[in-house]
């Protein structure tokens, strides 16, 4: 199915039918599997998603096929879980939607009853303990009940049901966070045709020192990303670090013999989004390799990443994982920022928190999530370091594609383990 040619990668992009496909079978893997494990996890026997046309809870795109466009005025989801025999029965109370008809059993009739008192109906023919309902105040993809919905949710239920209601935020959690087996078997595709691209970009065939500006490098990021007939992740940057420079990182500048080129770059195909960020020396007239001082805190970095690698480990909190990394370094002399998050449908994906940019340290209730198998993460953190040639610190940042599986974590592409020239 795809090209498996390292430098081929980009060739490998499918028609957009296949994508669907694709996605479509991801779909079907997922609601077999993943939300059984969710809703048992969470311990909700009955998760209800209620959703408006236009103004679509964010679960709703990652419970239907790529055919289902919208709401249409209102759907109801239902999820039904019978511990004993740990099944799922999967509802529509709304528009019958032919894409749903392999996925979903509907029930409603409009000619006999409202979907309200439809779902009235199977509720109290389910008699859950539980029912779970998309609020959050810590997960905004959580939290997609408008306040009407519920409001209305609750008059039509009645007092009974209401009482029985409970946020969902961990059960989506997990069903944003664990990826299927065939979700596992694509990411290092995906973080392969990343990496290759951003090395692209970070090279003379697109960068010309002396000329080219960051913002042209995004440009051409941005564009060559569309004419693959995919989309970025979110909008890439490029900054450099330059010798006695006045802030830390430089934009919308002219990139020079010198330099450290930084890209952060990510993107969304196939349902799934990557995350990277990669580094290039332009190297000056003569210069055959970057200053040995920046090897040394390239190096560094790596040892950092190996450390923060052996405590990515399934069952583990985020908290627990940044405090043992940063500790570790702190042992090793490697002065290091750890801010890793999850990536799946989104590129900053609901689940643990492993340190943020500007709390570097413990984060309340994101950060006490657990990590589990089969989920993929963004390593991403920076090392200073003193570099002798250029006489002050500077920060390397840094961010690689991993996954954690029941036996350890792994880099889902080859990490960056030299800077990329520039000549």
């Amino acid at each position: 199915m795809f090209n498996v040619h390292e430098h081929d990668r980009s060739k490998s992009i499918l028609p957009l039918k296949k994508q669907e496909i694709i996605r479509d079978n991801f779909l079907k893997e997922r609601l077999d599997s993943v939300l059984k494990e969710a809703m048992v996890k969470a311990d909700i026997p009955m998760w209800i998603v209620i959703s408006k046309e236009y103004n679509e809870d964010p679960v709703v795109e990652t419970l239907t096929p790529c055919e289902h466009d919208s709401s249409r005025r209102l759907s109801i989801f239902v999820f039904v879980l019978h511990q004993e025999i740990q099944q799922i029965e999967r509802y529509v109370i709304g528009s019958p939607h032919p894409a749903l008809k392999n996925l979903y059993t509907f029930i409603w009739d409009r000619n006999k009853e409202t979907q309200w008192q439809r779902l009235k109906k199977l509720v109290e023919e389910k008699q859950p303990s539980k029912i779970g309902i998309n609020y959050s105040k810590h997960i905004a993809v959580a939290d997609g009940l408008t306040s009407s919905l519920h409001d209305t949710l609750s008059e039509e239920l009645g007092s009974k049901w209401v009482e029985r209601f409970v946020s969902a935020e961990h059960l989506v959690i997990h069903w944003f966070l664990k990826r299927s087996k065939e979700e596992m078997l694509i990411y290092p595709f995906l973080a392969d045709l990343t990496s290759n691209l951003a090395k692209t970009a970070l090279s003379n065939e697109v960068i010309y020192p002396g000329l080219t500006t960051t913002t042209e490098v995004v440009d051409w990021i941005r564009q060559r990303v569309n004419d693959l007939g995919i989309k970025t992740s979110f909008y890439p940057t490029i900054d450099i670090q330059r010798q006695h420079a006045t802030i830390d990182r430089l934009t919308d500048t002219i990139i020079m013999p010198g330099d450290i080129v930084h890209l952060d770059f990510g993107l969304d195909y196939l349902g799934l989004c990557t995350d990277t960020q990669q580094l290039a020396y332009v190297l000056k007239r003569g210069e055959t390799k970057p200053p040995e001082g920046l090897e040394a805190a390239l190096r560094q970095a790596l040892v950092f990443e190996d450390i923060v690698m052996g405590n990515m480990t399934a069952g583990r909190r985020g908290n627990q994982v940044f405090e043992k990394s940063i500790q570790d370094a702190n042992k090793s002399g490697i002065n290091a920022m750890l801010y890793t998050h999850p990536v799946g449908r989104h590129c900053h994906e609901a689940g643990p928190i492993i340190g943020l940019f500007d709390q570097q340290t413990k984060i309340p209730f994101k950060g006490e999530l657990e990590i589990v198998s089969d989920s993929a993460y963004a390593l991403e953190f920076n090392v200073k370091a003193y570099i002798p040639e250029w006489g002050h610190e500077i920060y390397l940042y840094l961010e690689q594609p991993i996954a954690v599986y029941q036996n350890g974590s792994k880099y889902l592409t080859p990490r960056q383990d030299y800077f990329y020239l520039i000549r």
